[in-house]
């Protein structure tokens, strides 16, 4: 069995609660209201900003050029498929005109995370960190397209379900994937059990990120 496989299986119980978060449910069921969903970019577009120097920091890390290059591209893939969604949404909301948005307690933190990970942990743990991202959308998106599929066109949410549900996805997260069991193979047990840990806490960050969203999370001091 893959790591990946192993670790799938140690986050699926997270995973479920996150497919049947009330955000999850009511994205699919075009029911989620507008300022939700808005508060969910905003924040998503402050944590894709930090993501995008944290994914380019782990492949500097990366000792062979093909796969720092393949890294990168899979990320930038990702990366300018979510902005154009988000760009879709945001325009003509008057968000942009929100000089310097503060991230909520939970982005802060998730990206906080990304960041200890990129920079203090070992490559092998850096790399199963930023995995949950692409793996958790892409589960996502398909599961929540496979609900909305019979009311789709009437969803207001429909870009973003065809976007995530659509299997664009599949490729980049193939390769970091890929690149994930390659370090876990030459690993020790003992390494990948903690990128396992690693991964299965992105995949709960990955939930208390629709959650903070759903309950338009703010500081409380």
């Amino acid at each position: 069995m893959k790591w990946s496989d192993t670790a799938w299986e140690e986050a699926a119980p997270v995973f479920r609660k996150v497919l049947e978060h009330p955000f999850i449910t009511e994205l699919a069921a075009g029911t989620l209201s507008r300022d939700r969903f808005a508060t969910y970019l905003v924040q998503d577009s402050l944590y894709l900003r930090e993501y995008a120097r944290v994914m380019s920091l782990i492949a500097s890390r990366l000792e062979n050029p093909e796969h720092a290059a393949l890294f990168l591209a899979s990320a930038m893939e990702n990366l300018d498929s979510e902005k154009a969604v988000h760009d879709l949404y945001l325009d003509g909301t008057g968000l942009r005109d929100i000089r310097e948005p503060a991230m909520s307690p939970a982005c802060l933190m998730c990206s906080s995370h990304l960041w200890r990970q990129a920079a203090a942990e070992p490559l092998e743990i850096a790399l199963a960190s930023v995995l949950p991202c692409f793996v958790v959308y892409d589960k996502t998106g398909k599961s929540v397209y496979a609900a909305a599929a019979s009311s789709l066109d009437s969803n207001p949410y429909r870009e973003w379900i065809s976007l995530y549900g659509s299997g664009s996805f599949d490729d980049p997260t193939a390769r970091i994937t890929e690149l994930c069991n390659d370090a876990a193979a030459a690993s020790s047990e003992e390494m990948r059990k903690k990128m396992t840990e690693a991964f299965v806490t992105g995949v709960k960050m990955e939930w208390m990120f629709w959650n903070s969203a759903y309950i338009k999370e703010q500081w409380t001091i």
